[in-house]
């Protein structure tokens, strides 16, 4: 299987958001001066800063952070990101996120990044449990995986 059968696979598998409506929650961003590259544009590694962001925020909302979801912290263990639309300096961007999937020990969080209602970016990341005093991956606090699951309609 070549890498473009490995992301139409990627693709056919997750679930598609057709607008920023099908987030509850997002937030508002204004591009940075620092966030622009030599080719006058918002540089690729900014994108994933802009989902940094909508996590810390999504997270905070629910009464977490990264590094306390319920007793652990969290680390990343895969990120991707599909650009579609370029991003300037003082553009005004939406960024939506959600849990699209939880696992025993993981979640997988979407997101989507919109100007005027039209997506310039999607992407997603896999996020472990993981235990910073011992150094290892643990199961998701029932906390965590129960205030999760009443945001996002699932509980």
């Amino acid at each position: 299987m070549g890498q473009k059968d490995i992301c139409q696979a990627d693709s056919k598998n997750r679930e598609k958001a057709s607008t920023m409506k099908d987030f509850r929650f997002n937030i508002p961003i204004t591009v940075r001066i620092g966030d622009i590259n030599y080719g006058n544009h918002v540089g690729h590694q900014n994108f994933l800063l802009y989902f940094q962001e909508a996590r810390i925020a999504y997270l905070r909302n629910l009464g977490f952070s990264e590094m306390d979801i319920g007793g652990y912290g969290m680390i990343l263990a895969e990120a991707s990101c599909r650009y579609r639309r370029e991003l300037f300096l003082g553009d005004v961007i939406d960024v939506g996120c959600r849990v699209l999937e939880m696992k025993s020990k993981a979640f997988v969080m979407e997101y989507r990044i919109e100007k005027m209602s039209v997506a310039c970016a999607t992407g997603a990341t896999t996020n472990l449990c993981f235990d910073y005093a011992d150094k290892k991956v643990v199961p998701l606090p029932e906390p965590f995986v129960r205030a999760v699951g009443a945001f996002e309609g699932a509980g």
